[in-house]
């Protein structure tokens, strides 16, 4: 599976080039919110609540974790970073949900990147702006499945501030298909990654994105993605649960978190759900770090009456990892639906069949002509760079103005000047809600409707407005 490269149009890391600094390579983001988020309540608090002091435990492990980095401070090697890692996750065996414990990350082992911009479900926007191409509903289906695997390409970013914002731009050549279904022209593969610029013949069109950080309590974050031109959109709240077992660190959707929706409005506004499987960081013990993903992913269109079971197959505890998948895309009758596992899939009804390694090869399997047709090659693809404002002409609240003086501290190995820096971003914070609380007012995200319905968030007209903006 190819790293995920958090590069972009707009500027250069701190060794001048697009590839970000060595980093803990895992799909985790330990949501840590150093916020004022109780984990002892019970309940949802209000949005803009100042709660109580953190506890014993809680404060235990947050001077310790300080004389960690203290003690660390000129050691930022990858082994020392995983097992610097490994010392604060020892400190949650038992804890239910990581995600809802007020701890601050030690500074090493944070990336420079916000939470909002490294959580972003769209590594690969031309596939996505492609999904509402085909006429066959089975070609549509086998799209977003394509979509789904190269989503992300991904290390631990910034925890997000209340109200925080990212967005950004793609523009992007549409990838040709071959008649079985196919990739026929490969765009930003690996061997183009020298070239950022390079560009692929054909007409572009714009994605565009909007991240906005809408909840602390507990930590949410809503994305919305639009290629207005194509007619293709998703949306999705991100909440995120983390676990530590002892060996390894289990990650999954939270309540909030219903997945991704997938909307082709040229397609009589066709709607697909996807839904997020559970994944593991292992190797910790070895300081080795590599991800398994387990359970599964399930896909449904009831308009076309098709779904899809994609699962992720056990790991041996010996031997070396297969990230093995394994899938059927099968007609069902969305208001009798209970089928939840691949062995429940009457064969009959069963269109494609899907399987390979989310590391490596993916392939689909007609079931009329037994055909055989690469869906995506994780070893091939790279992220395909985003555009963002420059620094200079972003507002308070954009997710690389927020941390700017954090990530220029960490480009410069400055760990003490950067955990500084984010004690300072998150004092402001508190401050923030209690001057809310003084005045007796809730927080309002800016372009999301809120309360959040089924996880499907909605744009205010300032949201719809700004998509617009980004769209020119």
């Amino acid at each position: 599976m190819a790293t995920k490269h958090s590069f972009d149009n707009s500027s250069l890391y701190a060794n001048g080039t697009k590839t970000p600094p060595e980093s803990i390579d895992s799909a985790i983001s330990m949501h840590s919110y150093n916020s004022d988020y109780d984990a002892r309540s019970t309940g949802q608090a209000s949005i803009g609540q100042v709660m109580d002091k953190p506890s014993d435990h809680e404060a235990a492990i947050a001077e310790e974790l300080a004389a960690t980095e203290r003690a660390n401070s000129e050691d930022t090697s990858m082994t020392s970073k995983i097992l610097m890692f490994l010392g604060v996750l020892k400190k949650f065996v038992g804890v239910k949900d990581i995600g809802t414990v007020r701890i601050s990350l030690p500074s090493q082992l944070l990336e420079p990147i916000g939470n909002l911009e490294y959580w972003n479900y769209n590594d690969r926007p031309d596939y996505f702006a492609c999904l509402a191409d085909p006429d066959d509903p089975l070609e549509r289906m086998l799209g977003v499945i394509r979509w789904w695997y190269s989503k992300d390409l991904k290390y631990v970013p910034y925890n997000s501030i209340l109200g925080e914002q990212f967005y950004c731009h793609w523009d992007v050549t549409p990838p040709k298909f071959n008649p079985d279904g196919s990739i026929a022209e490969q765009i930003w593969t690996s061997d183009s990654k020298g070239d950022a610029n390079q560009k692929a013949s054909g007409k572009t069109v714009r994605v565009t994105c909007l991240n906005e950080q809408i909840s602390h309590h507990p930590p949410v974050s809503a994305f919305f993605y639009d290629c207005e031109e194509k007619g293709v959109q998703v949306c999705g709240i991100d909440h995120i649960t983390a676990r530590f077992t002892g060996t390894s660190v289990k990650l999954g959707p939270g309540d909030e978190n219903k997945g991704i929706y997938v909307t082709l409005r040229t397609r009589d506004n066709e709607e697909y759900l996807l839904t997020h499987p559970w994944a593991s960081v292992n190797g910790w013990l070895k300081a080795n770090l590599y991800v398994t993903v387990s359970e599964h992913c399930v896909i449904t269109c009831p308009k076309t009456g098709l779904k899809a079971i994609l699962e992720y197959k056990d790991e041996k505890w010996l031997g070396k990892a297969r990230f093995a998948i394994e899938g059927k895309v099968f007609s069902y009758d969305p208001a009798n639906d209970e089928i939840t596992k691949l062995k429940h899939v009457p064969q009959n009804k069963v269109c494609a069949t899907i399987d390979g390694s989310w590391r490596g090869q993916i392939k689909a399997t007609y079931m009329d002509t037994k055909k055989e047709s690469v869906l995506v090659d994780m070893n091939m693809i790279e992220c395909i760079p985003k555009t963002v404002a420059p620094i200079e002409h972003q507002g308070e609240f954009e997710s690389r103005k927020v941390w700017q003086s954090v990530t220029m501290a960490i480009h410069a190995k400055d760990y003490s000047r950067a955990t500084k820096s984010k004690i300072a971003i998150e004092e402001r914070q508190r401050q923030r809600a209690a001057e809310r609380k003084t005045r007796g007012e809730d927080f309002e995200p800016v372009f999301f409707k809120v309360p959040v319905k089924n996880g499907k968030p909605e744009l205010k007209v300032t949201g719809v407005e700004k998509v617009k903006g980004l769209a020119s």
